[in-house]
This record gives structure tokens, C-alpha cells and sequence, in this order.
């Protein structure tokens, strides 16, 4: 408000017009203030409008999911199921199964929102949303599956989150789980209404049964990049003998009859670049298994030598914890009796991270070097036990040297760890 004030009184100060052609009995003649104020005024919100517009685009154009929330639609003509290629951009079927479209305002209660053939849902965004069956006993109400070509490739090692908002109908029998979306190098064009054979890129953390009817749920996950990704389809991604099938009675108030189907209600589709897992909102950092530690079965024997003991001893970590547990107090104990035992040995101490770990680190300086932070500990730990620290040397592999690269959770506590080499 300040640099507002001193700008106008400023610019007040300084306005001045010519009353006469002749320069030489020219006459300043300040304006009004008012008038000023009130151009001042107009070049602000002019400002203000295109900071905005500026902002809105760079939010739109982070999604590279074209018409996420299928707003735009040619509404005029829209009467029933089995429409939406006719009158939606971008979005078509994957399979000869045709797809649904739901949009406020509609003559027609069969696609209309809230109240329409299936139950009652407002939106999650906008004024549309879609609608496919993931699962069905009924052989004439197929699985249905929407894809999209993305607006841009994918890039190649390059950490994405996918989501998309799913409600359950009301008039569904079933909920299910295996709903999920796949990317694809290419266009997927299955000539028939079969179910896809593909395994879903991403699912639910838990791949529970969704359920919810009151209200929106987002399935979404994280994706890298192959390189090669140019579609995305969502759908229903697990066999018949794998679908998980949770019957659901119908809700108080809602008439029709129930199919033998698991119908969704489909909005908000997203896929944008991320740096690190707890950008994807179901994949924040509190979704990991914050609490697991590797467990070795590593065994001593009388029969192993130093050279054995230190190479298979490790200090592993919680997610994001930098702090030896009990159990890696005893591992530093172990070897700070090998240390007391032979004087002139040092000890390499090598702190590493796990690859969500190393990523949190791009965007929480609080988790940066995160290996390295976990070997002082360490060395600390031996300083208790009385070892110098002039026998120790610190080093960092941080998320470089991984013990397994497997896609799990003991993997993945597998690799937060502090490993031992001996120096002599």
C-alpha cells in the first residue's frame, strides 16, 4: 500500500498537458487527480489480469492429458449412453465398446448431472465427467476402456504422476479393484469388446476395492518415463479370476434397478512430470512404509574372518531416517571389536539412500546427501564405543550403488543402508 501511495503521488506530481498550440505562451495545466487515480487504476487490473492468465496457462499446460474433465464437449445433441466419441475432443475407446458422457443441464436423465441412469454424482471438476465399466457378469454390458493420446512423449527416465478421480454408481452391484490407467507406445485399437490384456502401469498404492459412492476418490501413482509413451487408457485392468469383487447394496433414495456391473464415473484426468514421489498426491512420503527396516539373515560364524565380517555387515535405515537403530547400534559394536583387535586398520564407512529417498532430496534440502548424513551418524556411533575418528573415512554412494533394484518395499529398505569396507 505504501509503494501504491508514493507511485500515484509520484506520478500526480509530474502529469502535466499543453492548453495551446503555441509553444511560446504554453501553459501547464495539471489534471485532475481523480482521473489519473482512475487510469492508474485501469493499468493495474490490466496488469494483475494477465499475471493471472499467465499463471492459469503454465497450470494447464503441466497436465499432458488433453480434456482431463471432458468439459470440452459438444452438449447440443447429447441424449444417452455410447456418445461420448460423437461429442467429446480428444477422448476415444480403446475397444468396439462405446463410452459415456455426463454433463449438467441435459434433457435427457439418462446422461444427466447429478441424476442420471446409473445414481447421483455432482462433478469433481467442471461441468462433465465420463463414465466406464470395469467389471461385468453381464455378457452384454462390457468393460469399457477411455484413452487419449498425451500432448507430449514421455521422457526418458523422467518421474510422472498419473491421476484420475473415480466414483462408483450407485446402481452398480459390484466394486472392484485392478481399476487402474496403462501408457502405451502406441494406439491401442482392440477390435472387439473384450477385456485389455495389459498390465495396469498404475494402480492404487494398496490396489484396494473402490467403493466409495458418496463422493470422489483418486487412484494415482507414479510412472518413469520409458521414452517411448505416447497414450494413456483407463479402465478395469485385471483378469476376471483376479478381480477382487465387493457387493454393494443400493443407497436410500436412489431408484432404478442394480446391474451386475462395476460402473465408474470418471474426472479430473492428470499426468504431469514430478521430481520427487511425495508430489503425487497418493504417493505423498508419508504413504511409505516409513517404518520398515531390513532385516539381514546374514549369520556369523567362528569360521569368518574380518575381512568376511565387515563385508557383509550393514547398518539399515527407516525412510528418510538418518539414525542407526538398536539393531545397528550392535553391527557398529561388532566392528568396533574388530578395530580394537587390530590398531593399525582403518574403516571405510559408506552411507547410501534408496531412489525415493535421493528424489526428496531434489525438492527438501532437509533430506539432501541424505547417505552422507547417515555415515557421520555412524561414525558418531563408534566415537561412543571408542574408536577415534581419525580410523574412520567417510564416503557417499547415496542412491548410485543399490543392493536390489527391485520395484517393492524390502527392496527399496534393502538399499537404505550404511556399508564397511576395511582399509589396512
Amino acid at each position: 500500500m505504501k509503494f501504491w501511495q508514493q507511485s500515484t503521488r509520484h506520478y500526480l506530481a509530474n502529469v502535466v498537458i499543453s492548453t495551446s498550440g503555441n509553444r511560446d505562451d504554453e501553459i501547464p495545466k495539471r489534471i485532475e487527480p481523480h482521473r489519473v487515480m482512475k487510469t492508474i487504476f485501469s493499468k493495474y487490473l490490466v496488469a494483475i489480469a494477465a499475471t493471472f492468465l499467465i499463471l492459469n496457462v503454465g497450470a494447464q499446460e503441466d497436465n499432458y492429458v488433453p480434456n482431463g474433465s471432458f468439459e470440452n464437449s459438444d452438449l447440443r445433441k447429447l441424449k444417452s449412453q455410447g456418445q461420448l466419441e460423437e461429442y467429446t475432443e480428444n477422448w476415444f475407446s480403446a475397444t468396439e465398446a462405446l463410452l459415456d458422457l455426463y454433463a449438467e443441464g441435459m434433457k435427457s436423465e439418462k446422461v444427466n448431472i447429478p441424476n442420471n441412469i446409473y445414481g447421483k454424482q455432482e462433478p469433481s471438476d467442471g461441468v462433465c465427467y465420463a463414465g466406464f465399466r470395469a467389471f461385468s457378469k453381464d455378457p452384454k454390458l462390457p468393460r469399457t476402456y477411455f484413452e487419449v493420446e498425451l500432448d507430449s512423449d514421455l521422457e526418458k527416465n523422467q518421474l510422472y504422476c498419473v491421476s484420475f478421480d473415480i466414483s462408483l454408481s450407485d446402481l452398480s452391484r459390484y466394486a472392484v479393484n485392478g481399476v487402474g490407467a496403462y501408457l502405451s507406445d502406441r494406439k491401442i485399437e482392440q477390435g472387439n469388446t473384450g477385456a485389455l490384456n495389459r498390465k495396469a502401469s498404475v494402480l492404487h498404492k494398496s490396489d484396494k476395492v473402490m467403493s466409495l459412492q458418496d463422493g470422489w476418490e483418486t487412484v494415482c501413482g507414479t510412472h518413469i518415463g520409458t521414452g517411448e509413451e505416447e497414450f494413456l487408457i483407463i479402465g478395469g485392468f485385471h483378469k476376471d479370476s483376479d478381480v477382487e469383487d465387493e457387493k454393494m447394496k443400493k443407497p436410500m433414495g436412489i431408484s432404478g434397478v442394480i446391474k451386475n456391473q462395476a460402473y465408474y464415473y470418471l474426472d479430473n484426468v492428470k499426468l504431469r512430470p514430478i521430481e520427487a514421489k511425495s508430489q503425487c498426491a497418493c504417493s505423498a512420503a508419508d504413504e511409505v512404509r516409513t517404518d520398515l527396516v531390513y532385516g539381514s539373515s546374514v549369520v556369523l560364524s567362528e569360521s569368518m574372518t574380518p575381512d568376511d565380517i565387515v563385508s557383509v555387515s550393514a547398518v539399515y535405515y527407516a525412510f528418510l531416517k538418518r539414525r542407526p537403530t538398536g539393531a545397528g547400534s550392535a553391527t557398529v559394536a561388532k566392528l568396533a571389536d574388530i578395530l580394537k583387535e587390530n590398531p593399525s586398520w582403518k574403516l571405510r564407512v559408506i552411507g547410501h539412500a534408496d531412489e525415493d529417498e535421493f528424489n526428496e532430496g531434489k525438492i527438501n534440502p532437509r533430506y539432501r546427501g541424505l547417505g552422507e548424513k547417515r555415515a557421520d551418524q555412524v561414525v558418531a556411533k563408534f566415537g561412543e564405543v571408542g574408536i577415534d575418528a581419525s580410523r574412520l573415512v567417510v564416503d557417499t554412494m547415496e542412491n548410485s550403488d543399490p543392493a536390489s533394484t527391485r520395484d517393492t518395499d524390502i527392496s527399496r529398505a534393502q538399499n537404505r543402508r550404511v556399508t564397511f569396507e576395511l582399509i589396512k
